[in-house]
């Protein structure tokens, strides 16, 4: 008896070449979908650990533009957001414009195996803010270094005109929240930024979710418009019709009728995020019309005269007083130096004499006679009495 032999089917050619495919699919799969290394997994991500609901917390509806990550170089190992940069639109104190303020996290140093000629992360710290209090000692700098507390397991705060930066160290991770100087907001908000941060790492596990939102503010606080006034307050302003008076002019123009005077008021503009205006109380400019009647081969000829009294500007200081005045002489016309008239004084083609002694500049003009040469210099000529009479009276 022949024992009995199983055969096993013949399968077609494409049925094996088919499950050949299917077997190197599977494998391309697999490769692929490989889990990332657990170093990978756990490198820190500052995006994620100062996200801009942080940013949008402490400045309450204004304007934030995110920058985007800076990756690590590929010379550390795997790539992960080593820092994080967002712009703020806040509301500047001296115009009506905002200003772009920088909030920035970097990662300094995560993982806690030690590093050669660095050690351990707390090494590094140390290093850190050694190597920040030797740049400190220097002071021309302005940097201020202090220890922060309740940031992390250690931290300082580093402040100087340009930066507000809190360096801080949790277990294996370090890093730097940083943000430009705007009111006296920054220090706090510098502080609860790398303070957050902190909250959404776990050594020797990675990034976790924060307990708790960060504090957010109720406003953004605008800093104080600290500038230096230009310009004397209002009430100091003396009054033009005072400095040349009806009877200043009747002793320079003896042979015209003088009407009575036109007063201008002025007003002192403080430009700000909100502008300020003061009136001032006295007149700063003083009209006096003059006229005349000649008889000229027998013919009546009406000769007239404007004379004005202007107080330009009053300095706040001796330095914006000279700054103004050489504005002024730059943008008139082709001038003469006058001498003997306050500290400088000129005269334009136009018989505008302009005066400036100690913080205050006045202008005295007489007008009439442009198209009459003979006029015109008598016009010169008395404008010189009035300026003359006018610059005695200045303080």
């Amino acid at each position: 008896m022949n024992p009995t032999r199983t055969t096993a089917p013949i399968r077609p050619a494409w049925l094996l070449l088919a499950g050949a495919v299917h077997v190197a699919a599977l494998a391309q799969t697999a490769t692929v979908t490989a889990p990332p290394s657990p170093l990978a997994a756990s490198a820190p991500d500052a995006c994620r650990l100062m996200p801009r609901a942080d940013i949008e917390a402490l400045f309450p509806g204004r304007p934030v533009t995110d920058k985007g990550p800076t990756l690590s170089p590929l010379s550390r190992g795997p790539q992960y957001a080593e820092g994080c940069t967002y712009v703020v639109r806040l509301p500047s104190p001296t115009s009506k414009t905002d200003v772009a303020r920088f909030a920035n996290l970097t990662v300094i140093r995560w993982g806690d195996s030690p590093v050669v000629g660095r050690g351990t992360a707390r090494d590094s710290f140390a290093s850190i803010r050694t190597t920040r209090e030797r740049v400190a000692a220097d002071p021309k700098l302005s940097l201020r270094i202090e220890s922060l507390a309740d940031v992390g397991e250690e931290a300082f705060i580093e402040t100087s005109t340009h930066r507000v930066a809190v360096y801080a160290r949790k277990g294996d991770l370090i890093v730097s929240a940083s943000l430009d100087p705007y009111s006296s907001q920054t220090p706090g908000n510098a502080g609860a930024l790398a303070r957050q941060a902190l909250s959404r790492w776990q050594p020797g596990i990675g990034m976790v979710a924060a307990a708790a939102p960060i504090a957010a503010q109720a406003a953004v606080a605008v800093p104080a418009d600290t500038r230096v006034s230009q310009t004397a307050p209002a009430d100091q302003w003396p009054d033009a019709c005072a400095l040349m008076t009806t009877e200043d002019v009747k002793a320079v123009f003896p042979d015209m009728t003088i009407a009575t005077p036109v007063q201008f008021k002025g007003k002192i503009t403080h430009e700000s995020r909100e502008n300020r205006i003061e009136e001032i109380p006295r007149p700063i400019g003083c009209l006096y019309n003059l006229r005349r009647t000649d008889i000229v081969d027998g013919k009546r000829v009406t000769v007239s005269h404007q004379v004005q009294m202007s107080v330009r500007n009053l300095a706040s200081t001796p330095a914006f007083s000279q700054r103004y005045f050489e504005v002024s002489r730059k943008v008139g016309e082709p001038e003469t130096p006058v001498a003997g008239l306050g500290d400088e004084a000129f005269i334009d083609i136009l018989n505008r004499l302009q005066i400036r002694k100690g913080l205050l500049s006045v202008e005295v003009r007489v007008g009439g006679g442009e198209r009459d040469a003979a006029l015109h210099a008598v016009a010169r000529e008395r404008v010189n009495a009035l300026a003359a009479r006018v610059a005695a009276k200045l303080p």
